[in-house]
C-alpha cells in the first residue's frame, strides 16, 4: 500500500509543481482505493464539486461504510485549496443520517503511519485526501481514512457519433453498420445492399450538423427487407424476414468492432427523424418505423430475442412512430425501462437499432416505392434535477433551485430526504455551518464525461442561538442542549460547552 501512495503522491506534486490549479481545474470524478483504520475498500469513488463559497471545493464520498455497517454519505462543503493542490478543511461536524450519528471531522496533512507521510492533495489527475473522523461516544480513538485514486475520464455514457457526420466507409459511419457489413448464412445476398443505408445532406431543423443517415427499404428475390441500421451486427441468415433466429442485430463482447462498450443508465433517448413510408398514408396503422434501444450486461444480445434474455438485459427503450401528417421531421424523446431484477446489475454495452418498419419484412405494398427514414442527431440524455426534498418528513417546494424554512438552522436536530428525478443520479446532502443552510448536490449518472449537476439550497429564517432544543438532567443539575451558529453545545448555567467537554464560553 505504502508503495501505491508514494507513487500517487509523487504525480501529485509533479504536477502541483509545474501548474498552479484552481478549484475549477481539480473538479471531477476519481476512482480508486479508500482505506479506513487501513482497512482496504476497492474500486470506491469520490467526487468534488465546485464549493458553496468561491475559491473552494465540495468533498463527497457516497456510502460510507465502516465495518459492517453503512454510515451513509460524507459531504464536505467550503474546502480550500492552494495553489499547489493542497486541501484544508478545519475541524468541523457532520452528520451521518442513515444512523444519526453526528461526528467531527478534519482534514489532514503530513498525517504518518509507520514512517509514511499522507496528505490532502489533488490535482486535475489524481486525488489523495486523508481524513480524521471522531465520536467520543461511540468511537474510543478518531478514525482515520484514506482516499487514493486517479480522475475518471469515462466516455462511455454516449453514443458514437449519434450525428452520422464524418467520413463514411462501405456506407456505414463510424460507430453505426448495416447490410454492409452483415454476417451470416445470407450475408453474400444483402452485403452489396449498401444503398439501403447512405449518408445524407439532410439535416432536421436547427442542426449544426451537415449530414443526417438515410435508411431504405428494399425488395431482395421478392422479400421485402427493411431498411436497418445497427452499433451492433447485423446477421443475415435466413430469406424469410420474420425469422428472429436467424434473422437479428446483435452485440457480442467478442466482436470487438461491432459493439458499443457502455458504462450508463439513461433516462431517455432523443432522436430526429423524418418517416416516409411508400404509400404516404400516415394513419395507416402498418405504417409505423422502429427504434429499439437495449443496454446490456457483459454478454451476447440479439434483437429480436429469439431465446430468453431476461438475465442479460438491464434497461431499454423501445418505440414504434408513425410519420407527421405533413411527413417532415418530428423529435422523438423515448424513456428508458429498467428491469427491477437487474438492477444491481453492471451496464456494459447498448445495442441500438433503426428500421424502416416495425414488423421485419413490413411496410409499403409498393414494390418499386420505398419506404424511407431519415435520423439525424441522436444522444442519450441524463436527468439531474431534484425529484424531492424533505425536512422530518415534510416536503418542501424550491424555486430558481431555493427553499426557505422558518425555523434555526441545525445540522443534527431534523432528518432530511433528498431523490433525484435521473434514474441513476446521486442526491447528496451538505450541511453549511459557514452559510448556515443545507446544499444538495444532484449529480448525473453521465458525470464523468460531462461534469454535470445541479445545486439546490435550503435557507433557514434563524441562524442564532435556538435554545431549549433539550433537556437533561446528569447528576440532579438540569443542563441544556442548545444550538449556536449552527452547532450543538451544551449550557449548564452561564457555562457553554462544546460537545466534546471543552469550555466554549
Amino acid at each position: 500500500m505504502k508503495k501505491l501512495f508514494t507513487m500517487i503522491i509523487a504525480g501529485l506534486m509533479v504536477s502541483a509543481q509545474v501548474f498552479a490549479v484552481t478549484p475549477k481545474d481539480v473538479c471531477g470524478q476519481f476512482s480508486g482505493d479508500l482505506w479506513i483504520d487501513w482497512d482496504q475498500y476497492p474500486n470506491r469513488s469520490i467526487y468534488l464539486l465546485p464549493g458553496t463559497t468561491d475559491n473552494t471545493l465540495t468533498f463527497v464520498l457516497p456510502d460510507f461504510t465502516f465495518g459492517n455497517g453503512k454510515l451513509g454519505n460524507i459531504v464536505l462543503p467550503n474546502i480550500s485549496m492552494d495553489a499547489n493542490g493542497k486541501l484544508t478543511l478545519e475541524e468541523t461536524t457532520i452528520w451521518l443520517d442513515s444512523i444519526r450519528l453526528r461526528a467531527s471531522i478534519k482534514m489532514l496533512n503530513n498525517y504518518e503511519d509507520e514512517g509514511e507521510i499522507y496528505n490532502s492533495i489533488v490535482s486535475n489527475t489524481a486525488a489523495q485526501v486523508t481524513l480524521e473522523i471522531a465520536e467520543p461516544q461511540t468511537l474510543p480513538m478518531p478514525i482515520i481514512v484514506v482516499f487514493n485514486g486517479n480522475a475518471v475520464r469515462n466516455n462511455n455514457y454516449a453514443l458514437n457519433n449519434g450525428g452520422f457526420e464524418g467520413a463514411w466507409t462501405n456506407n456505414e459511419p463510424q460507430g453505426w453498420h448495416s447490410f454492409g457489413s452483415a454476417d451470416g448464412l445470407m450475408a453474400s445476398f444483402v452485403t452489396a445492399n449498401t444503398y439501403q443505408f447512405i449518408q445524407s445532406n439532410e439535416v432536421r431543423p436547427g442542426s449544426k450538423g451537415t449530414n443526417s443517415a438515410l435508411l431504405s427499404s428494399n425488395i431482395i428475390f421478392g422479400v421485402k427487407a427493411n431498411g436497418n441500421c445497427t452499433n451492433g451486427r447485423i446477421n443475415a441468415g435466413s430469406m424469410t424476414a420474420d425469422d428472429p433466429a436467424n434473422n437479428y442485430n446483435y452485440s457480442d463482447p467478442e466482436s470487438t468492432d461491432f459493439n458499443t462498450p457502455f458504462n450508463g443508465r439513461p433516462d431517455s433517448i432523443v432522436f430526429w427523424t423524418k418517416y416516409l413510408p411508400a404509400d404516404r398514408d400516415a394513419a395507416n396503422a402498418v405504417n409505423k418505423a422502429r427504434l429499439n434501444a437495449v443496454i446490456t450486461t457483459n454478454a451476447r444480445y440479439q434483437d429480436p430475442e429469439a431465446t430468453d434474455y431476461s438475465a442479460v438485459k438491464i434497461g431499454n427503450a423501445e418505440i414504434n412512430y408513425s410519420a407527421t401528417s405533413d411527413m417532415s421531421w418530428q423529435r422523438l424523446a423515448v424513456p428508458f425501462e429498467y428491469v427491477a431484477a437487474n438492477k444491481d446489475e453492471k451496464p456494459a454495452y447498448i445495442l441500438t437499432t433503426f428500421t424502416t418498419n416495425m414488423t421485419p419484412g413490413g411496410g409499403s405494398s409498393h414494390d418499386k416505392v420505398l419506404d424511407s427514414v431519415y435520423i439525424d442527431d441522436v444522444e442519450l440524455v441524463y436527468n439531474n434535477q431534484l425529484k424531492a426534498f424533505t425536512m422530518d418528513g415534510v416536503a418542501l417546494t424550491f424555486a430558481n433551485n431555493e427553499a426557505t424554512v422558518s425555523s434555526s438552522y441545525c445540522d443534527d436536530c431534523v432528518k432530511f430526504g433528498a431523490t433525484s428525478n435521473g434514474a441513476a443520479a446521486k442526491a447528496f446532502i451538505a450541511f453549511d455551518a459557514t452559510l448556515k443552510c443545507i446544499h444538495v448536490y444532484v449529480i448525473a449518472d453521465d458525470f464523468a464525461q460531462t461534469g454535470e449537476y445541479n445545486i439546490y439550497r435550503v435557507n433557514f429564517a434563524d441562524t442564532g442561538e435556538q435554545s431549549g432544543v433539550e433537556d437533561v438532567v446528569s447528576n440532579g443539575a438540569r443542563i441544556q442542549k442548545v444550538i449556536i451558529d449552527g452547532q450543538l453545545y451544551i449550557r449548564n448555567g452561564d457555562e457553554i460547552f462544546d460537545i466534546f467537554g471543552n469550555r466554549a464560553k
